[in-house]
């Protein structure tokens, strides 16, 4: 098994910084991550075409993070193989990863995608420890325009989570929703106004381990012109956040807040 070896000076001593492969023949066991709800997703992944996705992870928790796995799944829930270029310029194709940080140390992975585009995400087999950060860049790229990006911190499911969204101008929202369960799941997300008048409930199928993607005015009309705050009801196990694109096409990312 490759290891890529990142080589950094950390209390006047040589230290190291890791990423490997994942596994062997692509098989993975990712109950051992996605069953408490309190592991850290990272929240979307779109990667190919013009799409480009990278992950930077920080470690400010006053002691080293070991040998703690990654796992790629596409929006069907199943293991997606990607290949990603370290900061040390090595490159990793597999459905995850291991890494090894230490104190004070950021790993980085900028995906490297095909003609076909691929949506994902990932779940780190971690907990949110205060001081263990991380965050994905989204960037699209077309030769006819500057480059539209935006940055997502890293999610933790929630029972209960709150999103803005707002219709105006044209507008308009596309939700990001992951399943982090090992089963199929349904969540019900609530449409309500400015005044919190509801206007619709909406029910949104997820496959065991996969995610979702929803345009707002599509599966919720009435969101078209108006302003209000959407209510998930996940099960627990479930992350959501969302782009806010205007009528160029342009983004910024919308993250839910939980009460």
């Amino acid at each position: 098994m490759k290891t890529i070896t990142l080589l950094c000076l950390f209390a006047a001593a040589v230290c190291a910084q890791t990423i490997e492969p994942l596994t062997s023949g692509g098989r993975i066991k990712p109950e051992a991550a996605v069953l408490t709800g309190g592991e850290i997703v990272v929240p979307e992944l779109i990667l190919g075409g013009e799409w480009t996705s990278s992950i930077r992870l920080v470690n400010q928790t006053g002691f080293p993070v070991s040998k703690t796995a990654v796992y790629f799944f596409d929006n069907n829930g199943q293991p997606m193989v990607t290949t990603f270029r370290t900061s040390a310029g090595s490159v990793v194709t597999d459905v995850g990863f291991t890494f090894n940080l230490f104190v004070g140390g950021m790993l980085e992975g900028v995906f490297q995608g095909g003609a076909n585009v691929q949506f994902g995400h990932a779940v780190i087999a971690s907990t949110l420890t205060p001081g263990l950060y991380g965050e994905v860049t989204l960037t699209n790229h077309n030769s006819t325009r500057p480059d539209f990006q935006s940055v997502f911190p890293f999610e933790q499911p929630a029972p209960l989570q709150y999103l803005c969204f707002d219709g105006r101008n044209g507008f308009t929202t596309t939700l990001y929703v992951v399943n982090e369960n090992v089963n199929a799941q349904t969540i019900s997300m609530d449409v309500r106004d400015g005044v919190n008048n509801l206007l619709r409930t909406v029910a949104l199928p997820l496959p065991a381990l996969g995610s979702g993607i929803y345009t707002l005015h599509a599966i919720a009309p009435e969101t078209i012109g108006i302003q209000g705050t959407l209510v998930f009801r996940t099960g627990a196990l479930a992350t959501v956040t969302s782009l806010r694109i205007n009528p160029t096409n342009s983004f910024t990312p919308v993250r839910t807040f939980v009460p």
